[in-house]
């Protein structure tokens, strides 16, 4: 069989090769586009990366956010601003907080709860066994190193009696190496974090936490403002 002259062979092979691209140049647009689509938001959180905030990790690594249309942006706190100040401010649309968000609210904050992470809250307060304390009302006289969101402890250490006049307070250091050797007397402490830096040390200590005293807040709490809510609400119910 005689091959088809050369020029219309050409014709041909250019008909194809335009036909091949108009039927995937769409694909290709529509992928770009799909991906242009996503929102992009960011998620201010309340501390450095760390597994306290694995739901997210895992939510970004399994697409659940993109499927909601988002792309979501995770933020480590910055050393010189409250990461509540970020959301409020417009730096992040979403904020990781605890009980400062009612505190935030009282003062006219328009922070608004989304979804409580964490049912019960982490925080708890730690001492060395060898200090001797063996209840909570044994920190009276003492020293204890508070961090500044903390209202669930305080909230407790006044159930108990215990209150500025009682105990004296010293700023964290974040390092718990302070109720090993004696600097202080007990620290405030993320039950998921410095108990487990005592362990990994061989170090004995005692847990007092604020829900043995019957005070029961949420931890981690999902929030916006309530501009956000006003402005974009579909973005907000994702």
């Amino acid at each position: 069989m005689r091959g088809l002259p050369r020029h219309h062979g050409t014709i041909g092979y250019a008909a194809l090769v335009a036909s091949l691209f108009v039927l995937f140049w769409p694909v290709s647009a529509w992928a770009d586009a799909s991906h242009s689509a996503l929102e992009r938001v960011t998620l201010q959180l309340k501390w450095k990366h760390q597994f306290q905030f694995a739901g997210y990790y895992a939510a970004i690594e399994h697409g659940h956010y993109r499927d909601a249309g988002l792309d979501v942006v995770l933020q480590e706190a910055p050393g010189d601003v409250e990461p509540a100040e970020l959301v409020l401010r417009g730096d992040a649309q979403f904020g990781i907080a605890a009980s400062d968000l009612i505190v935030l609210r009282s003062q006219g904050k328009p922070v608004v709860a989304l979804a409580p992470i964490y049912q019960h809250s982490p925080m708890v307060l730690l001492v060395s066994e060898k200090s001797g304390i063996d209840s909570v009302h044994g920190l009276k006289g003492k020293r204890i190193m508070l961090e500044s969101h903390a209202g669930d402890l305080l909230a407790y250490l006044h159930f108990e009696g215990l209150t500025k006049d009682t105990v004296t307070w010293l700023p964290h250091t974040f390092d718990p190496s302070g109720i090993i050797e004696g600097t202080v007397d007990a620290i405030s402490a993320y039950s998921t974090d410095e108990p487990f830096l005592l362990q990994q040390r061989g170090v004995r200590y005692s847990t007092y936490t604020p829900r043995s005293g019957g005070i029961d807040f949420y931890g981690d709490t999902l929030f916006t403002t309530e501009e956000q809510v006003r402005m974009h609400p579909g973005r907000v119910r994702k």
